[in-house]
């Protein structure tokens, strides 16, 4: 693929340019870690950085194969038209980033609904510090209970972190806060990949009929986007399988100018993607 089929991509935001998240917006929204010197932001960030190797991210492609699968399955089953974004692009970002995090599936809609609050400046500042405390208080709680854990994932870290003395709870408090708001904002990721190739259907045939480029796709698709990490390539390279070879009649149920993109939001993604096939 040349890096033109990207690059021809027009605005998704009617009105003026699409705003992304910058790193200086993102760590004054969520939190203090952002804000620490070098030193110590690195430090941090070595107690979890295993879960975000590519050994780390492995371990949970299997069940996030499994998980899309599923929510695949239920959109078929419920017939077209469907809101891609949140029949499957929105859950399964948030089953992700809660499996690399540790958080029990019981609590995941709990942790999705704080996110949505801190990330949509709409409901307001008020409300989005409220929700920034007690998704805190949460993670506080959890990271507690797994001092001394020899767990992979991202609060059993943390837990052994501070039963170590490596990291204060605090501290790990506000990276965990960071973390799951990041993984949840892969959804946008998600949201604007998938608009580019659904207004681009030669594209998708393309990756239908020659499957060994899809890496390479997915590659370029994220260097366009913002927050692209092991999180974001994991959830992408599964999307455009599960997707294009399990719908492959996917196509966009409006006109493209009609999709309606977040407004207000640090992040700009589709708030809903309306598809048939």
């Amino acid at each position: 693929m040349s890096e033109e089929t990207i690059d021809e991509t027009p605005s998704p935001v009617r009105g003026g340019p699409a705003r992304y998240l910058s790193g200086a917006d993102f760590d004054q929204a969520r939190g203090t870690v952002g804000l620490l010197d070098a030193p110590e932001h690195t430090r941090l960030r070595r107690s979890v950085a295993t879960a975000f190797t590519a050994r780390g991210v492995e371990r949970v492609r299997e069940r996030s194969r499994r998980m899309l699968a599923e929510l695949v399955d239920e959109m078929l089953q419920d017939g077209p038209p469907a809101d891609l974004t949140e029949a499957v692009l929105g859950p399964f970002s948030i089953a992700v980033i809660c499996e690399l995090m540790g958080v029990p599936p019981v609590d995941r809609q709990g942790v999705h609904t704080w996110t949505r609050l801190i990330l949509s400046s709409p409901h307001g500042a008020e409300a989005g510090e409220k929700a920034k405390k007690e998704m805190g208080a949460y993670f506080s709680d959890l990271i507690g209970l797994r001092e001394g854990s020899t767990g992979e994932d991202v609060t059993s870290l943390l837990g052994a972190a501070v039963g170590r003395r490596e990291s204060t709870l605090e501290e790990a408090v506000d990276l965990a806060v960071l973390l799951q708001i990041g993984g949840e904002a892969v959804t946008d990721n998600s949201g604007r990949m998938f608009y580019v190739l659904l207004t681009r259907p030669e594209l998708a045939d393309r990756l239908r009929g020659e499957p060994e480029i899809r890496p390479r796709a997915v590659d370029e698709l994220l260097r366009r986007l913002p927050h692209r990490n092991a999180v974001a390539r994991l959830e992408s390279e599964l999307l455009v399988d599960a997707l294009l070879d399990g719908v492959p009649g996917l196509r966009l149920a409006v006109p493209a100018e009609e999709v309606p993109f977040r407004k207000g939001a640090p992040i700009s993604g589709p708030e809903a993607l309306p598809v048939t096939w």
